[in-house]
């Protein structure tokens, strides 16, 4: 088994208007409760963390997956959408929907394969692969031609 830890220090200060800190090795960023959810709105949020972490681990998952099924010159832009309710008292992630939009040499070959490579890159998701049973993920892909 091959074990890796991931740091991030959070600072916090004061109640629900207050504005902390979260860093890690690369990431460095204030965090604070979204004005939608009656916080402040500087800077970030967990919210958008956990979206942004299950995007970019799906993104990063699906390109080495399109690599190796011989793909060449690829290119992905993707759109994530978190979608979190309030129910039982609580807010939770309800779902996260990707919808890639997947560039390459030969989109005629990809369009038999994709179901099936979109499945592997889910499956290599380290985020996926925590979050599958909380929270339902959901690709909606489009292959662009050249």
């Amino acid at each position: 088994m091959v074990k890796h830890d991931f740091k991030v220090t959070t600072k916090w200060q004061g109640g629900r208007e207050a504005v902390g800190e979260v860093a890690g090795d690369v990431i460095s960023e204030q965090i604070s409760i979204p004005s939608e959810l009656g916080g402040n709105g500087h800077g970030t949020n967990p919210d958008e963390l956990l979206v942004s972490a299950a995007s970019s681990c799906y993104i990063i998952s699906l390109a080495a997956v399109l690599e190796r099924a011989g793909f060449n010159n690829i290119t992905i832009d993707q759109q994530s959408i978190g979608t979190a309710v309030f129910e039982n008292s609580k807010f939770k992630m309800e779902s996260i929907t990707h919808f890639p939009k997947i560039k390459v040499d030969n989109p005629e070959q990809l369009e038999t394969k994709l179901p099936k490579l979109l499945k592997i890159a889910d499956n290599n998701c380290m985020i996926s692969n925590s979050i599958r049973g909380n929270v339902q993920v959901n690709i909606q892909p489009n292959i662009l031609k050249q």
